[in-house]
């Protein structure tokens, strides 16, 4: 290789040393308004995370594809920010204004990365982690393959730490519970191959994922 070769190879490499270094500038900068806003919210962001990268491996995700799972599972409910207190904080379950309410949360998230290029791909994530395998999710109506595979990887990571967590109106579901609720709603809620992978990893990993942090 040249030495003019060589040189634009280390510009190029230093280009995205640096584009990274201001990506994950700006992720923290949106994670610290989340965590001040609503901090178990920030907690079950970090622990989904986590379970997304594992299933997302295992669901054959490239190297692009997994950095951008990285960044919308963080980010995926970002959008709960332009959600009022009394409906984010309500301790109980929320009526059917309310529920209306959080159900855009989706939507204000996608608002909120639209201006941010780095997270194209993440954006598309976040906008589509509450669409379901049958067409019944939220906001679009999207249904099977027209969900992003890795909003349905977030989506069946998403749904397992929400269950395995406590809320102000219950009390976390066991993991038996969860897995087989999990079950039940795959090929509906669920892609079924997602679930699928979800199986191939022992108890012991998912419950180390998903420790209280």
């Amino acid at each position: 290789m040249g030495a003019t070769a060589i040189k634009n190879t280390n510009q190029t490499r230093e280009s995205f040393d640096n584009d990274e270094e201001t990506n994950r500038a700006i992720l923290n900068s949106l994670l610290a308004v989340l965590k001040t806003r609503d901090a178990d919210t920030y907690d079950h962001s970090k622990r989904t995370v986590k379970v997304s990268l594992l299933l997302g491996r295992e669901c054959g995700l490239d190297l692009k594809e997994m950095r951008s799972l990285e960044f919308g599972a963080l980010l995926h409910d970002i959008g709960k920010i332009g959600v009022p207190d009394n409906v984010l904080r309500k301790p109980g379950k929320l009526n059917d204004f309310e529920w209306a309410i959080m159900r855009r949360h989706p939507d204000f998230g996608e608002e909120i990365l639209r201006g941010l290029s780095c997270f194209a791909e993440a954006r598309t994530i976040v906008a589509q982690h509450h669409e379901k395998w049958d067409g019944s999710g939220y906001p679009l109506g999207l249904r099977g393959e027209e969900i992003a595979l890795s909003a349905r990887v977030l989506f069946v990571a998403d749904a397992f730490d929400a269950m395995t967590s406590d809320r102000v109106y219950r009390l976390a579901r066991s993991y038996e519970e969860a897995i087989a609720e999990l079950d039940s709603c795959a090929g509906t809620q669920f892609d079924s191959r997602v679930v699928a992978a979800f199986h191939r990893f022992p108890r012991e990993d998912w419950e180390r994922l998903t420790r209280r942090i």
